[in-house]
């Protein structure tokens, strides 16, 4: 169809873009959202500086392109809120814009980097909660992750004690974001994540515990490590984490991976 035809050229156009914006010059760091997926793809990516050869397909391609609306919409959103109610431009923040009668402060879309670990990247969301107190504000860090109907309903079923827990990829990468924003801001409060269902639209969170700063300290320690000492070994659990990732990485065709077996949801 001619409409797919377009959109998929727009997708690939500002796919490259956004590589050029975010990456370009920046390849030798590692990228804080791979935390946790698979230490071979943060090798070929960060270390060998690997062509990418197994582009992802159109479908996966639009559905990512959907995620990245609602985050872009909830993010505008929050700057919209900064605009009307604290006067302030998102970027220029001091307690003195604060209005009398509101006390949240919000941060979006903020560049990270942990040099000790050789790691960089983007949080979705910092907020200053003032609620409390206006002269230390509470510090809470929030990440939002779109979902599909089943996935929602396994994280938040009507059983609360069947709920699925948030992956442990999701939580050090939430958590390698807040080692930098512990470091900006002074202190970390809390880490949530929120999760979009993109069938109906429903919005839930989950919360992250703050003992997860010290996972993701030895989780990038460990990579380091590691990756000092080669392209590490294929390994289920950790090259890669879960079978299921193979089949959408870049760089499959590099890595040659044996076929895991894994169910499709």
């Amino acid at each position: 169809m001619m409409f797919e035809k377009i959109y998929q050229e727009y997708l690939q156009y500002k796919n490259e873009e956004n590589r050029k914006e975010r990456y370009i010059g920046k390849e030798s760091w590692y990228h804080a959202s791979g935390a946790g997926f698979c230490s071979r793809k943060l090798y070929y990516e960060s270390v060998l500086n690997a062509e990418t050869t197994n582009p992802p397909n159109k479908r996966s391609m639009r559905i990512m392109a959907l995620g990245t609306a609602i985050h872009n919409d909830i993010q505008d959103s929050l700057i919209y809120y900064n605009n009307i109610y604290n006067n302030t431009n998102n970027k220029d923040v001091s307690i003195d814009n604060i209005a009398k009668n509101n006390m949240l402060n919000f941060h979006t879309e903020g560049e990270i980097k942990l040099k000790e670990f050789n790691v960089r990247g983007f949080y979705d969301i910092v907020l200053q909660d003032y609620s409390d107190s206006k002269d230390s504000p509470y510090i809470r860090l929030y990440d939002i992750k779109t979902i599909s109907q089943y996935g929602y309903r396994q994280k938040f079923p009507r059983d609360i004690f069947k709920a699925d827990e948030p992956s442990r990829p999701h939580q050090l990468q939430l958590a390698t974001y807040g080692l930098a924003v512990e470091q900006t801001f002074g202190n970390l409060d809390s880490m949530d994540l929120i999760y979009y269902n993109k069938d109906d639209s429903r919005m839930k969170k989950q919360n992250v515990p703050l003992d997860y700063l010290n996972k993701a300290k030895r989780y990038w320690r460990s990579i380091n490590e590691e990756h000092a000492k080669g392209l590490p070994v294929i390994k289920l659990g950790t090259s890669p984490e879960s079978a299921w990732m193979c089949d959408y990485c870049q760089y499959k065709k590099h890595c040659k991976p044996p076929n895991f077996k894994w169910e499709k949801r």
